[in-house]
């Protein structure tokens, strides 16, 4: 087994992607989950033309499983596998996507959408982990593969024992630095709030195991700790879900969700525009104005989404100053973003969003 180089210009552009694109290191586990999103979904356009192909969705997740002791974080998906070519083309080349290709070779349907487009996220890995190991098995593969890296140094790949098909990646989180603190992505709780936050409603169950208490058996007040799976996603999002089945409370619930605010919205706004561009829209008009309203820290700006993936918490772009107090959401599988998915390329889609916005509100 020998160590290969990456396929690119080299050490400075890996260097470059782990330390500037992203702005914030929380986001390699949104890049890392809506790639096992896809790796799902490709089984699903297989199956579209593939008749010894089944595809039940209740057979399909993704699981995290965060390990103290060994200081690991593994995310697992049932989905499609990588041979081991597809290891060495997708990710021994930085910035060449597998999911844009099988994008561009495969119609999407039934809005089942490939979320990856740039092939770089998967580097994301690298900003909170000293070593990322990728185990794979493809669909329709006997042999499973390793790939493994400490970074800019370049990788290797050997053949492994895996019995299901499917990916495995294992995250070596880095120790502590007097300006960093990487144990946060070994917490529970601090990897459900990731996941709630950017990864809430793909479309897969994210599963984790769970901590939590219940009452010791012959004890009255004594508490013990048990292990329990959950599935951590909303997985279909509110703006998705048919208008006439949704009640008053069911909106007031999301905003509470995503604490847009304290009080309770007055009204709402379900948009569905399924024009020249796309998109899903649920705006509030609050109960109460903000408590920073009148004051330089106040942010305007709805959640932008694409695909159901968190990409901006506030754009601001969307709404105009005089509906600044305005609340809520836009999702649209349409907007062209850029590399890191962070901040949007200012172009003709959004402004026909904020325009179509701006008439309705004032509707």
């Amino acid at each position: 087994m020998s160590k290969k180089e990456f396929k690119a210009e080299s050490k400075r552009l890996l260097e470059m992607m782990i330390n500037s694109i992203y702005s914030q290191k929380e986001v390699f586990l949104r890049e890392l989950l809506s790639n096992s999103s896809d790796a799902i979904d490709k089984i699903y356009y297989k199956a579209l033309t593939d008749d010894s192909l089944h595809f039940n969705k209740e057979s399909y997740y993704i699981k995290v499983t965060p390990d103290k002791t060994n200081r690991t974080l593994t995310i697992t998906d049932t989905g499609i596998g990588m041979t081991q070519e597809e290891l060495e083309s997708s990710l021994g080349t930085i910035a060449r996507s597998g999911s844009l290709a099988f994008k561009n070779e495969n119609e999407t349907k039934d809005g089942h959408t490939i979320i990856g487009q740039f092939g770089v996220g998967f580097y994301a890995a690298f900003m909170v982990a000293d070593v990322v190991t990728v185990i794979s098995k493809a669909l329709g593969s006997d042999k499973a593969y390793k790939w493994e890296s400490t970074g800019a140094d370049g990788y290797t790949i050997e053949p492994c024992e895996k019995e299901t098909v499917g990916t495995q990646i294992i995250l070596k989180i880095k120790e502590n630095t007097e300006d960093e603190t990487y144990d946060e992505y070994l917490e529970e709780y601090r990897l459900k709030e990731i996941i709630k936050k950017y990864s809430d409603f793909i479309r897969y169950p994210i599963k984790m195991d769970i901590t939590e208490k219940r009452p010791k058996e012959g004890s009255d007040n004594e508490l013990e700790d048990y292990t329990e799976e959950q599935v951590i996603n909303s997985m279909i999002p509110i703006w998705k879900k048919n208008r006439n089945e949704l009640t008053s409370e069911d909106y007031e619930q999301f905003y509470s969700e995503k604490r847009y605010g304290f009080d309770k919205p007055l009204t709402h706004l379900h948009i569905n525009v399924d024009g020249t561009i796309r998109y899903n829209a649920i705006l509030f008009i609050p109960e109460n104005s903000p408590f920073d309203y009148y004051s330089k820290e106040f942010e305007k700006g709805l959640e932008l989404y694409s695909n159901g993936v968190l990409i901006m918490n506030k754009c601001a772009d969307l709404l105009p100053d005089y509906f600044s107090f305005v609340k809520g959401m836009v999702d649209s599988e349409d907007l062209s973003l850029n590399i890191s998915r962070e901040i949007l390329q200012q172009d003709r889609q959004l402004q026909l969003i904020a325009k179509n916005i701006g008439k309705k509100i004032k509707k």
